[in-house]
């Protein structure tokens, strides 16, 4: 197994997830692991198998169509809870 020193406190920021005590216990070994196992795909031997041809995926744009939208007021009588005019939601990040 590779020895790494796994950041779990930068990982977690990125991922924006808290931890708990134990999540933060166990995650580094599972995650060196899972690192571990991910280098071991490099060692293949794949001479033999078919290459991998990428699938070309390029944007495809449409052209911009204007359509008439929904009055507010009807959007508005729609929503389960409003504020001020707009359709008020629960908030997704926390402390910000």
């Amino acid at each position: 197994m590779l020895n790494m020193k796994i950041d779990l406190e930068q990982i977690s920021r990125l991922a924006n997830l808290e931890l708990t005590e134990e999540e933060k216990k166990i995650l580094p070994d599972q995650m060196e692991k899972i690192i571990s196992w991910v280098g071991q795909l490099a060692s293949l031997k794949t001479s033999t198998e078919e290459k991998y041809t990428p699938i070309d995926f390029s944007l495809r744009l449409d052209e911009d169509e204007i359509k008439k939208s929904l009055p507010q007021e009807e959007v508005l009588a729609m929503a389960p809870e409003k504020e001020g005019g707009f359709i008020k939601v629960p908030k997704v990040l926390q402390g910000k």
